[in-house]
């Protein structure tokens, strides 16, 4: 399965060089109060990885909600195993129907 990655990842840096090649041209870019010139796979790669950061912050406080509850959920499992009272070798008594 890491092959199956690796091979993606490969494949996307070839279409990333790719696409780099392609759009080499200078483009002028203006934001707020800033100007300045750049290619356009710059621009773009830029604002790609803003979105990506933009993404993860927001879904960070869902992240560390999930994992607060998984280790709550491990520490009462580990609670409910100690206070087991069935030791090795002795049957767990069951209900008549």
């Amino acid at each position: 399965m890491a092959q199956f990655y690796v091979i993606i990842a490969l494949l996307l840096a070839i279409l990333v060089a790719i696409f780099a090649v392609q759009n080499a041209q200078e483009v002028n870019v203006r934001f707020l109060v800033w100007t300045f010139q750049s290619s356009v796979v710059v621009v773009i790669l830029i604002s790609l990885g803003v979105g990506a950061l933009l993404a993860a912050l927001m879904s960070l406080p869902q992240m560390l909600r999930a994992r607060r509850r998984f280790m709550e959920s491990e520490r009462r499992l580990e609670r409910l195993a100690g206070h087991s009272d069935v030791s090795e070798g002795s049957e767990v008594p069951r209900e008549e129907s």
